[in-house]
């Protein structure tokens, strides 16, 4: 069938790389023309994914339309805080015919409105219902699942139809997808687990051992956990593929964006340094600012999504942070 992929990062090419194995027809949007010229003329994306050739078949264009025309799936794929502008571009064509099953493969909150990608996608695209919007999310560095290294990830969606062929479309042998109908949960794991990374990351820059990033990641579950559940998630969720599996490969992988800014600031780095000197976005940074809102309007507490963001934005020293982490009032594990 006829596929269409929002955005051209390391993900997005991924993806439409995954649907080309599987025999679809795949089609990719872009703002910008320098990026169709690249794709077209060398078929890979150096800075993204060195080494990676993609299919002849690719078709890229920066005419959003032309890319959508006669879509059966669409996915968005863009930075969480483009998202909105991208959706509501998106929101101006109408389908004809059949609704697509909307796939959204970004991973954040956004910053004010502190929705999460589904929301904003619809909020800004009138004709999506629910039924037809599925978040998909789990451990699948892009930089692995372009190479086929096998990885398992969740389509998740109220609607469980729409999940089930999101898996049907997407399963290879390389890619083995489950589905949920927890969106909330599934879309929060992918988001927050960002904020750990960069803690993780911190942990590594400072020389940190095996045992305290095993605490961090545990705790960090527990936090993310407490915040889904408070928004009606369901708890399993968090102990799944989308929430302790891609929790695990982000805060320990070296292809990790988010690791990579917290080992930087471990190492003594500003964020404003760390953030010149990288050519892809780490999702974690603005998350961290929407997390710790989010957990103020929830009433949530979330110690280590606020030790990052004053690592990150108020200057604090890391070893400072952990030992305010670590002399906190004593409790039990369980509540």
């Amino acid at each position: 069938m006829k596929v269409t992929v929002l955005g051209t990062g390391g993900w997005g090419l991924t993806l439409g790389q995954v649907l080309s194995d599987n025999g679809h027809q795949v089609s990719f949007w872009t703002f910008s023309q320098d990026e169709v010229d690249l794709l077209y003329r060398e078929h890979q994306y150096k800075d993204k994914l060195p080494g990676v050739i993609f299919p002849d078949s690719f078709v890229y264009t920066t005419d959003m339309n032309a890319a959508l025309e006669g879509a059966e799936m669409v996915l968005l794929v863009v930075p969480s805080q483009f998202m909105g502008n991208v959706a509501k571009q998106f929101g101006t064509w109408t389908p004809k015919g059949k609704k697509p099953i909307v796939l959204c493969a970004t991973k954040g909150i956004l910053e004010g409105s502190l929705q999460l990608m589904s929301e904003v996608i619809l909020a800004n695209v009138p004709w999506l219902d629910e039924d037809h919007m599925v978040a998909f999310s789990g451990p699948t560095h892009a930089e692995e699942v372009a190479r086929r290294v096998s990885t398992a990830i969740v389509a998740a969606c109220t609607n469980e139809d729409s999940a089930k062929f999101v898996q049907q479309v997407m399963s290879n042998s390389y890619l083995r997808v489950y589905t949920s109908t927890d969106i909330v949960g599934v879309e929060l794991c992918g988001s927050v687990k960002n904020v750990i990374a960069i803690a993780s990351g911190i942990l590594y820059g400072i020389g940190a051992g095996d045992n305290t990033r095993a605490a961090l990641i545990t705790r960090g579950q527990a936090e993310i956990c407490r915040l889904g559940l408070a928004m009606g998630a369901n708890a399993h969720t968090f102990a799944g593929l989308a929430g302790m599996g891609d929790l695990i490969v982000t805060c320990l992988s070296g292809h990790s964006r988010n690791r990579y800014v917290g080992e930087c600031i471990g190492k003594g780095e500003t964020l404003d340094q760390v953030m010149s000197h990288m050519k892809m976005v780490a999702e974690g940074v603005p998350t961290c600012r929407s997390a710790k809102a989010l957990g103020e309007k929830m009433g949530v507490e979330l110690p280590i999504v606020n030790a990052v963001y004053e690592a990150l934005f108020c200057g604090k020293s890391p070893k400072i942070a952990i030992e305010e982490l670590m002399s906190r009032e004593l409790k039990s594990e369980i509540g």
